[in-house]
């Protein structure tokens, strides 16, 4: 179901933009294509919609029946593309509250936040790109993905889904260092795969704030910045911001508010649970698409 306001272009635009997919997927006119592994089968997607009128719809392909995954991997479209989110509590607070960034609104109207595909991805993600370049973690995450996950070629071109757990639990250190010829990466990797299942999506979900960022941190690696990343773009918890989410974000809270600004403080006051979805709207306000 999906939940308008709602423009899948802005999806698109997001996703374009988004650096930590660079390169992972394929833009047709209106469609994104992807790969995922549910499982552990490889399934690439194709959403979108075919004509600006017509419904989104989905496309499946594996080299397995899909049947069996099927319900598994629509779930997994819609909450990657946060389809069911209502958003319209979020607008209106920005109209009446907050005029200078009513804009930024119209703006991007319809953008639902678009998620990393899997917990694990996202925890990964988040560890790679520790003290690195961007680049240098992509090739970390291309490497990893080419060593443990899966590929399936679809009209001529390749498409690689990142591992799940099912396929990257029994990777060995050292198979962890071949791929990411870095050595803190190894020791964080090993430590989120030795207790992953103690993360628990569903309690990170549905947990208080403090308790699910009180888990997440448990894991080597993970801190105060990675725990609210996990948090907020791979499982949807809009709910409050830190310091740390918005100092890439500093320049363009300036162009909105000028210099003084607004405080931390009373942006969670002014969007309590929608505080995240304020940052989202800033951070596609930066991206040309």
């Amino acid at each position: 179901m999906i939940v308008e306001p709602f423009e899948f272009k802005q999806s698109l635009k997001f996703i374009q933009g988004f650096g930590p997919m660079s390169g992972e997927q394929q833009f047709e006119e209106g469609r994104v294509v992807k790969a995922i592994m549910v499982e552990g089968q490889t399934v690439v997607f194709r959403v979108g919609r075919r004509s600006e009128k017509s419904p989104l719809a989905y496309e499946l392909f594996s080299k397995e029946p899909v049947k069996p995954v099927e319900d598994l991997v629509a779930r997994r479209i819609s909450f990657f593309l946060s389809l069911d989110d209502d958003i319209k509590p979020f607008y209106s607070l920005a109209e009446k509250e907050d005029a200078k960034f009513y804009p930024l609104i119209e703006r991007s109207w319809g953008l639902h936040q678009v998620k990393f595909p899997s917990l694990l991805e996202i925890s990964c993600w988040a560890i790679l790109v520790q003290r690195v370049q961007r680049p240098i973690a992509l090739r970390m995450k291309r490497a990893l993905t080419e060593r443990f996950g899966g590929s399936l070629e679809l009209e001529g071109k390749a498409y690689w889904a990142f591992p799940d757990y099912a396929k990257l639990k029994d990777a060995t250190p050292k198979q962890l260092l071949d791929a990411t010829k870095n050595q803190r990466a190894t020791l964080r990797l090993t430590s989120l795969l030795t207790s992953f299942e103690e993360l628990d999506e569903t309690f990170l979900r549905s947990a208080s704030y403090e308790k699910a960022t009180a888990r997440l941190q448990k894991v080597k690696g993970i801190g105060d910045w990675s725990s609210q990343f996990i948090l907020f773009r791979g499982l949807g918890r809009v709910e409050k911001l830190q310091p740390i989410n918005l100092r890439p974000l500093t320049k363009t809270i300036e162009e909105v508010y000028g210099q003084e600004g607004n405080t931390l403080d009373e942006i969670n006051s002014t969007y309590g649970r929608w505080s995240g979805y304020w940052s989202l709207y800033l951070w596609a306000s930066t991206m040309t698409g």
